[in-house]
């Protein structure tokens, strides 16, 4: 089992641990209540807690003690190596939404990047006018109509809904490095395995910290501001992957995300 299977369990297993929240009486608070769609709001704040302790803790030093040994540079080759990894993953997901096109392109992408960009430590495709894109489960359930669900917010994993967790859990089952340790007796493979996985978390939360303490610090309730932006970037991607957002509109950058310039 690798650890990013691990780490999902984990995130399920203490999430179903659900308490709800009762809905208000009042006309208007009601209203509020609906369009939060967060039921689980008590939950969700205990674990987000949970998930601020961990930064504090955990997360946090992890971070500082990476960004100390290593440069800007080569925290943006390890994103792009990490990000073009997940590449034929976006193309399951193109030809699943029916975007032939996209799946041509990403493909293209894996190609010139894992040959021409040294195994996708460059980006070589981007420079040739093929932008990167990142393509999850959760993505193309909602372009096949799948409603989000509530909202939750997942232990280390941060803020998602019911549709996306569950597209989260399917990624991973989708992966063939999920199955790589469980079914290899070579140990020196299986600790290579485990050890992209944790630098992928580093990664990712390295790239999303920045904007974190920035919202953090001009926030009155940082739990609602986090709900308010994760809904707003989710909805943005899907309206992208639908064809349907309006130009200019760029998604924004706080989801934990490999890349610099596009987030899934």
């Amino acid at each position: 089992m690798s650890g990013k299977t691990k780490l999902f369990l984990i995130a399920l297993t203490l999430t179903v641990t659900a308490g709800c929240a009762t809905p208000p009486t009042d006309p208007a608070a009601l209203a509020a209540y609906r369009e939060a769609n967060d039921p689980l709001e008590p939950m969700n704040r205990k674990i987000f807690a949970f998930n601020m302790a961990a930064d504090k803790y955990a997360l946090r030093p992890a971070i500082k003690g990476y960004r100390a040994i290593t440069t800007s540079g080569f925290r943006q080759k390890v994103r792009t190596f990490l990000a073009n990894l997940k590449t034929p993953l976006t193309v399951v997901n193109d030809v699943l939404q029916l975007n032939f096109k996209n799946a041509g392109l990403d493909a293209s992408r894996f190609v010139i990047n894992s040959t021409l960009g040294f195994f996708g430590v460059f980006d070589v495709a981007d420079k040739m006018g093929i932008p990167p894109n990142y393509q999850g489960l959760g993505t193309t359930l909602a372009v096949w109509g799948v409603p989000s669900g509530p909202y939750l917010v997942l232990p280390l994993l941060g803020p998602s809904n019911v549709r996306d967790a569950a597209g989260m859990a399917a990624d991973i089952a989708l992966d063939p490095m999920t199955y790589v340790p469980a079914h290899n007796n070579n140990d020196d493979l299986k600790r290579t395995i485990w050890m992209t996985d944790a630098v992928e978390v580093v990664a990712a939360y390295d790239n999303a910290l920045d904007l974190m303490d920035e919202t953090r610090r001009t926030s009155l309730d940082f739990y609602a501001t986090m709900r308010s932006m994760s809904r707003q970037y989710r909805k943005q991607t899907i309206e992208k992957a639908k064809g349907t957002a309006a130009s200019g509109d760029n998604a924004a950058s706080y989801e934990f995300s490999l890349e610099d310039d596009f987030d899934e």
